[in-house]
C-alpha cells in the first residue's frame, strides 16, 4: 500500500511539474502563489511531501487545470 501511495504522489508531481513548465512559470510564481516558500514547493513538486486536497485545487487553480481533470491523468495500478 506505502508504494503505491508514493506512486501517486510522485506521479502528481511530475505532472504538475509538466504543467507548470508549459506555463513557463517558475517555482518561485508557484510558491509565490500559494503563499509558501519556494522550498516547500520544490518538495511537492519532487514528491517529498505528499499533497493535501486543499493544496492540489490551489495548484491546479494556478495552472488553470481542473483538479478532477489532473487527478484523471494519474495512472493507479
Amino acid at each position: 500500500m506505502e508504494g503505491r501511495k508514493l506512486r501517486c504522489t510522485r506521479q502528481v508531481a511530475i505532472l504538475i511539474k509538466h504543467l507548470r513548465r508549459r506555463k513557463e512559470y517558475s517555482q518561485e510564481y508557484m510558491a509565490a502563489h500559494l503563499d509558501i516558500s519556494q522550498n516547500a514547493y520544490s518538495k511537492l513538486e519532487t514528491g517529498k511531501i505528499s499533497i493535501s486536497i486543499d493544496r492540489l485545487c490551489d495548484v491546479a487553480r494556478i495552472l488553470d487545470i481542473n483538479p478532477a481533470e489532473l487527478l484523471g491523468k494519474i495512472e493507479i495500478n
